[in-house]
């Protein structure tokens, strides 16, 4: 989908332009893009949503000053959506909203504009117009028949339609396991890339399609959990005791002998003290065990991911092997704890 790119440093408005800024539930607007809103764009304070003069607001963080949750984004950009398609007349001057005071990466905002499929009246910020992700590949570097080269380039022509045309990766560093197994080491690759041009997304997990590709870094099985863990613990909900609840929750566990659960969709769990543990529950989660004698377990059609390590070396246990694996629920059985030995996961008795 083409985007016009919103101007930089807006300081005035032609008569049919609405700024569009971040505010907070409190519509407390007292910073960034917000102040500017007050002073010359008629935001009203107080007011936390939707159009005040001609200015939108849209709320990133909630009444406690917190970020607001993934479905509250969704449910924001697409009130906005709505909003201006029921004004064609105006154009709409979306800035960077959520990467400034509240702390929202770029990347991740520039995902959640393009997901919102806002129409042509509404402009995107520049920094929003390329979207890094993680792409899988057979050993040859194939996908889909096309062969691609790391380091290189790549444009296709013609409408861009998630699952039907352009170079399709994923957001979500665990979503490439649903194209490409983890579990076929040696056979399939893993890449970081940026994608840009034309795009459009799939709602059913991440997947992203665009007109133009760029193949970055291979990566090992590590880096991509390393790149999930990451990417969640933005976005969890924290209960008792290393709990992470709701979609895309993170839970980890550092002590000895702790334990981490994550329950909602997409979530990770991970233990890395000494024989710790770590369940996952949720729509294609993960539980990863990276410490010392640490274990792991998850429900049907989670991933486990075991790490083995080697003695004490006076400075710490060496990493010898870490392995993904899909709960099956034939060679790897659903809700049973499992650790790594001489690189094959063994059911814990």
């Amino acid at each position: 989908m083409k985007k016009k790119f919103t101007p930089e440093n807006i300081q005035e408005l032609k008569e049919n332009q609405i700024f569009v800024f971040g505010s907070n539930m409190n519509g407390n607007h007292a910073g960034g893009a917000a102040r500017l809103a007050v002073e010359k764009f008629g935001a009203i304070m107080g007011q936390a949503e939707g159009l005040q003069g001609q200015s939108y607001a849209i709320p990133t963080l909630n009444e406690d000053m917190e970020k607001v949750t993934e479905e509250d984004l969704i449910t924001y950009l697409g009130n906005l959506r709505n909003f201006a398609n029921e004004h064609p007349e105006k154009e709409f001057l979306l800035t960077a909203i959520g990467t400034g005071i509240a702390g929202f990466d770029t990347n991740y905002m520039a995902y959640m504009a393009l997901r919102a499929n806002l129409p042509d009246n509404v402009t995107i910020p520049e920094e929003f117009s390329k979207i890094k992700g993680f792409k899988g590949f057979n050993s040859d570097m194939t996908c889909r028949g096309f062969k691609y080269e790391e380091g290189k380039d790549y444009e296709e022509q013609g409408d861009i339609s998630a699952c039907s045309n352009g170079f399709h990766y994923c957001l979500h560093p665990l979503d490439v396991f649903g194209y490409y197994p983890p579990a076929y080491i040696g056979m399939n690759k893993f890449h970081e890339v940026e994608g840009s041009g034309d795009m459009d997304v799939d709602t059913d997990d991440t997947k992203i399609a665009c007109s133009k590709i760029h193949i970055g870094a291979e990566l090992s099985i590590k880096s991509i959990v390393d790149a999930a863990i990451k990417f969640t613990f933005s976005k969890c909900k924290w209960v008792k005791e290393k709990i992470a609840t709701g979609y895309q929750g993170a839970a980890s566990a550092t002590g000895d002998q702790g334990a981490a659960s994550a329950t909602g969709d997409y979530g990770a769990a991970s233990a890395t003290g000494y024989q710790g543990a770590a369940s996952a529950t949720g729509k294609e989660s993960i539980a990863l065990a990276a410490g010392k004698d640490c274990k792991a377990k998850g429900a049907l059609g989670c991933w486990i991911v075991l790490t083995e390590r080697g003695e004490w070396d006076e400075n710490t246990y060496p990493i010898i092997s870490v392995k993904a694996f899909k709960v099956d629920g034939k060679s790897i059985k659903e809700d049973t704890f499992y650790t790594l030995i001489n690189g094959e996961a063994v059911e814990m008795k």
